[in-house]
């Protein structure tokens, strides 16, 4: 109860108050997107990384970690589909909601209240892995295969994330001393990124429209995110023998919503935006209730 109250409460208050404004004003997402992408988020990942540097073992086993929920994901729902009789699209909609996981608007915010700046580093770098899969094997799986994947992994060098990681890593390999004062600053710009992504989910929430949805598919889809999905992920953490702060994170990050990053390929690909639309809610409703319970058994061990 006191974890629902203490960080699931905030998340929610902030989501709505969103919701809220995105069904009252008329509020153009995409330049507080920008900012959050690419001022915010930034900062708070070189900040992170240069007071908290990360293990080559920590960084391999979250690469691997969310390489597996892609490689796990694909064939999973492609039985799940063949099952259900679903049709391309649907199966491209609901393939791309198990593996992306809402890191910057909802897992950043958790894990910073949960667990603290020490763990940031961690799912900081698992956000640049999931842009850079979501890039590629993502465009990939929302164009159905008519994307050549070597085509789509050039649009990776477009993320800001990719080049403030490695100015970092740079920093530390070489022992560059960096102020208190600016990494503060930076410190302090960075973590209004995750506050502004919350309110943005609100609002990008608020903007999609469920009508047309086929409700066999939408509850699959559902179910395959809250059930298949954690169970996947939590899977994959024991399995790399992830310790520490890294099996925290990779556990929390297990019962994340669908991230909206999924919503965009398929409205750019037309592979059942409504469908995913209605899967990426569910999920953040339903999400409580697995994070409550991971949160439990991290907090028991």
């Amino acid at each position: 109860m006191g974890f629902l109250l203490d960080v699931i409460g905030p998340l929610f208050t902030l989501i709505g108050c969103g919701f809220i404004l995105g069904r009252r004003r008329k509020i153009d997402p995409e330049p507080l997107a920008d900012v959050a992408m690419y001022i915010c988020l930034p900062f708070l990942l070189f900040s992170t990384l240069v007071r908290h540097p990360v293990t080559g073992l920590d960084a391999a086993q979250v690469f691997a970690w969310q390489a597996g929920m892609y490689l796990a994901s694909i064939p999973a729902i492609w039985i799940v589909a063949r099952v259900a009789g679903w049709d391309k699209p649907t199966r491209s909609a609901v393939t791309l909601s198990l593996p992306t996981v809402n890191v910057a608007s909802y897992g950043v915010p958790v894990v910073l209240f949960a667990l603290g700046d020490e763990a940031l580093a961690i799912i900081m770098l698992l956000f640049v892995y999931g842009n850079v899969f979501a890039s590629s094997l993502g465009v990939y799986i929302a164009a159905g295969g008519r994307q050549n994947p070597l085509q789509a992994f050039k649009s990776i060098f477009k993320l800001p994330l990719i080049y403030t990681t490695a100015l970092a890593i740079g920093v530390n390999l070489l022992a560059i001393p960096i102020p208190e004062s600016l990494l503060d600053t930076a410190d302090l710009i960075g973590k209004a990124g995750p506050i502004l992504a919350i309110i943005l989910l609100g609002i990008q929430v608020s903007r999609i429209q469920l009508r047309g949805n086929d409700s066999t598919a939408l509850y699959g889809g559902i179910g395959a995110k809250i059930l298949l999905g954690p169970a996947i992920g939590i899977g994959l953490t024991l399995a790399i023998d992830a310790e520490g702060s890294v099996r925290n994170v990779l556990l929390i990050c297990s019962c994340l919503p669908t991230a909206i990053n999924a919503l965009i390929l398929t409205v750019r690909f037309d592979a059942r935006p409504d469908l995913l639309g209605g899967i990426l809610i569910g999920s953040t409703l339903w999400s409580p209730l697995g994070l409550s319970a991971v949160l439990y058994w991290i907090g028991a061990n």
